[in-house]
C-alpha cells in the first residue's frame, strides 16, 4: 500500500474559514429551513458549484435519515448540524441521540433494483457517499458523530457522478 505525507495531511482537520451551527428538533419542517438557510450561506462561501450543492445535498439527505429512522419514541430529540469550512473542503457534522448506526458500514444498494421497483428512497446513503471525500462515524458520550467531508473543487471542475 502507497503512503502519501500530503494525502495524509491532506485529511486532518484545517484551520476553518467559517463555521456555521445549527440545533434543530427531530422535525422535518425544522430540517427544511435550516437547508435553505445552509444553501443560502454556502452560496456565499469561494467553493465550487458542485461542492456547494454536494454539502447541500448530504445536509437534507443524512440529516432526514436521522429525522426518519434514528428515534425509537415520539418525543422531540435535538439534532445538531455543523458545517466547516477549510481551505481544501467542506465538512459536514452531525451529532444526534438516536439509536446507534453507522452509515458507513450500511451496504451498498442494488441501483437496478430500485430503479426497476419504481421506489423512491433507498439511495441517499449510497448519493452522499459517492459526492463526498469521505464519511466517518463514532459513538461518542450517547451520541451518534457523523462526518462529511467535500472535497473544495475549483469552479472549472467538471467531475461526474457515476451512480452505477
Amino acid at each position: 500500500m502507497a503512503y502519501s505525507v500530503n494525502a495524509e495531511l491532506e485529511n486532518k482537520p484545517m484551520t476553518p474559514i467559517a463555521e456555521k451551527n445549527w440545533e434543530i428538533p427531530n422535525q422535518m419542517t425544522a430540517l427544511a429551513e435550516v437547508a435553505k438557510e445552509a444553501f443560502d450561506w454556502l452560496a456565499s462561501l469561494p467553493y465550487s458549484t458542485r461542492a456547494k450543492y454536494s454539502a447541500g445535498l448530504a445536509i437534507e439527505e443524512m440529516a432526514s435519515n436521522i429525522i426518519k429512522y434514528a428515534y425509537e419514541d415520539d418525543r422531540e430529540h435535538r439534532l445538531r448540524i455543523r458545517i466547516v469550512a477549510e481551505r481544501s473542503r467542506l465538512r459536514i457534522i452531525f451529532e444526534d441521540d438516536g439509536r446507534p448506526f453507522d452509515p458507513t458500514r450500511h451496504p451498498a444498494p442494488n441501483i437496478e433494483h430500485i430503479v426497476n421497483s419504481h421506489r423512491a428512497g433507498g439511495l441517499g446513503i449510497e448519493l452522499v457517499r459517492r459526492i463526498s471525500e469521505s464519511m466517518t462515524y463514532e459513538r461518542v458520550d450517547g451520541l451518534n458523530r457523523l462526518t462529511v467531508q467535500i472535497r473544495r473543487l475549483e469552479p472549472h471542475d467538471t467531475q461526474v457522478i457515476a451512480l452505477n
